[in-house]
C-alpha cells in the first residue's frame, strides 16, 4: 500500500521520542512531544543534556527545556498529563533520578519531583518508576549519572517498583525485586546474577500493571517472566517464563506478546545441574553449539501470543505466518482490532512499518525505511559505558551494546495519536534521525 510519510522534524539537529507504549500526542492532536540533540553515534553520556519539547502544527521544534535522563531506545518517558497540556518528562536532579512537569501553553516548566516515572496512571497523579541505575549496570534500558545503590545485592528487598503521588509528593515501594524473584516458589538462582525489572505498562483501565522480570541463568543466557500486579500492589502472577520480548495490552485481561513461552528448551537452559562445575565446564566447551541450537529454536518456536491476566495462565498464538518476528505493537486506542507494528532491519538494512488486523489475520504493510550503517564511536566508550558491570559489556560485546544503545540503532516504535488516525514514528533513512508521521485520516482501512 502507498501511504505517505512526512517529515516532522528536520536537521540539523537530531529528535527522537523512544518507546512504543506511550502516545506522543496530546488530547487535541497538535502537539507531538520529542527530545533533541546533537551527536547520534553513541551512547549518552553521564549528565549530557537533551532538549525537552514538542512539535507544534507547523513542524516547528518548540524546545523548553534540557534533561540528563535520557536513552535512545526508551527516550526520557516523556507522557502528557491526562487530558492537559502538560507533560512529564525524566531527569535527574540534586544526584536523585526527578521527573519535571511542564506546561506547553506557557512554554515552561511548573514543577519537579524527586522521583522518575516510567508510567503516569490517567488519573494524572500517579506514578509507577524502577530503578534506572540498576538498568543501566546491568545493560538494560537504563540511565547513566547515578550510581546504583543495589549494586552488591543480586535480588535486593529495598528495590523494585515504586508507586510516586505527584499530588503528596510521596514516593514508595509497591513491590520488591525480592517478591518477584521469589514468585511463585522460591528460586534457587541467587548465584547466577542479577535480577531486574524492566518494560513497566498499565492495562487500558490502569488498575493493573504488567512488566518484565530477567535475571541470568546457569548457561549464561538470560530468562524473562512476564509479570503483572494491581495497582494497589495485590495480586502479584506470573504469566509466563521464557524468551519474551514487546508487548501490550489487548484489553484488560490480555496481553500481546512477542515471545516463546514455557517451553522445554527454557526449562533445560534453567536447570540448577548446568551451575555444577563438570557441568558448566562442558557446556563452556559447547557454548557456541548451545547458543547456535537456542537461535535456532528460537527462531522456529518463537511468535506473538495472547496471554490471559489471570491466576491460571492461558495463552494461544496469534498471527502464525503473518507476523513472524519480532516487533513493537502498539494497540489502536479507539478500535483495539488493530495494532501499528514495526520489523527489525533486514539483511538489507530495511525496517517495514505494518498494521495488522486481528479479525481478519491480515496485515497492511506501509511503509519500508532504510537503518544506516555508520558504526558507533568508540574512543570515549569509558565515558559512556561508565558503572556498566564490566561481565555484561564482554558478554554482550562493547561494539554491540554501544550500537544498540547509540542513536544509530534506530527502531520505528510506532505510536498512535489519542484518536487513532495518525502514527508518529522515528527513523533514521534520510540520514539523520526525526520523526515522522503518517495519517489514516483519508485511507479508510480502520
Amino acid at each position: 500500500m502507498e501511504v505517505k510519510t512526512i517529515q516532522i522534524t528536520h536537521p540539523p539537529k537530531h529528535h527522537f521520542f523512544g518507546f512504543h507504549d506511550l502516545a506522543a500526542w496530546n488530547s487535541i492532536g497538535d502537539k507531538i512531544l520529542s527530545l533533541e540533540v546533537d551527536v547520534i553515534n553513541r551512547p549518552p553520556f553521564p549528565q549530557e543534556l537533551a532538549g525537552v519539547g514538542y512539535i507544534d502544527e507547523n513542524s516547528n521544534y518548540i524546545k523548553l527545556g534540557t534533561t540528563s535522563t535520557f536513552n535512545f531506545p526508551q527516550g526520557a518517558r516523556m507522557q502528557w498529563i491526562s487530558d492537559s497540556n502538560q507533560f512529564i518528562v525524566n531527569n535527574i536532579r540534586k544526584d536523585v533520578f526527578a521527573c519535571d512537569v511542564y506546561d506547553a501553553e506557557a512554554d515552561k516548566m511548573i514543577a519537579s519531583y524527586a522521583f522518575p516515572c516510567h508510567q503516569l496512571h490517567k488519573n494524572g497523579k500517579t506514578t509507577f518508576s524502577i530503578n534506572y541505575a540498576r538498568l543501566h549496570r546491568l545493560g538494560a534500558y537504563g540511565y547513566p549519572g547515578i550510581e546504583d545503590f543495589t549494586k552488591g545485592d543480586s535480588i535486593p528487598g529495598n528495590d523494585g517498583i515504586y508507586s510516586g503521588d505527584l499530588k503528596s509528593n510521596k514516593n514508595e515501594l509497591l513491590i520488591s525485586i525480592e517478591d518477584v524473584a521469589n514468585f511463585p516458589e522460591k528460586l534457587n538462582n541467587k548465584s547466577y546474577g542479577h535480577h531486574y525489572l524492566t518494560h513497566l505498562l498499565l492495562n487500558p483501565s490502569n488498575n493493573r500493571l504488567a512488566f518484565l522480570h530477567r535475571y541470568p541463568l546457569p548457561d549464561g543466557g538470560e530468562i524473562t517472566r512476564l509479570m503483572s500486579i494491581g495497582t494497589d500492589g495485590t495480586e502479584l502472577r506470573c504469566l509466563g517464563s521464557g524468551f519474551l520480548s514487546h508487548f501490550d495490552w489487548k484489553d484488560d485481561q490480555t496481553i500481546f506478546i512477542f515471545g516463546r513461552v514455557n517451553s522445554a528448551l527454557d526449562a533445560f537452559r534453567s536447570n540448577p545441574l548446568i551451575s555444577i562445575p563438570i557441568i558448566a565446564y562442558a557446556a563452556r566447551m559447547g557454548k557456541k553449539f548451545l547458543q547456535n541450537l537456542v537461535k535456532q529454536k528460537a527462531s522456529i518456536n518463537s511468535g506473538f501470543v495472547m496471554i490471559k491476566d489471570a491466576t491460571k495462565t492461558e495463552y494461544s498464538k496469534v498471527a502464525e505466518g503473518v507476523l513472524t518476528a519480532d516487533g513493537h505493537p502498539m494497540f489502536c486506542p479507539t478500535n483495539r482490532d488493530w495494532i501499528i507494528n514495526d520489523t527489525y532491519p533486514n539483511e538489507e538494512g530495511i525496517r517495514t512499518l505494518m498494521l495488522y488486523n486481528f479479525s481478519e489475520n491480515k496485515r497492511i504493510d506501509i511503509g519500508k525505511y532504510a537503518m544506516i550503517f555508520d558504526k558507533p564511536d568508540l574512543t570515549l566508550s569509558e565515558e559512556y559505558f561508565k558503572g556498566v558491570e564490566p561481565i555484561l559489556l564482554k558478554n554482550i560485546g562493547e561494539k554491540n551494546l554501544a550500537f544498540t544503545r547509540s542513536g544509530l540503532h534506530c527502531d520505528l516504535h510506532p505510536r498512535w495519536d489519542k484518536k487513532g488516525r495518525k502514527v508518529a514514528f522515528d527513523s533514521i533513512h534520510d540520514g539523520t534521525r526525526q520523526v515522522y508521521m503518517i495519517d489514516f485520516e483519508s485511507l479508510k482501512i480502520l
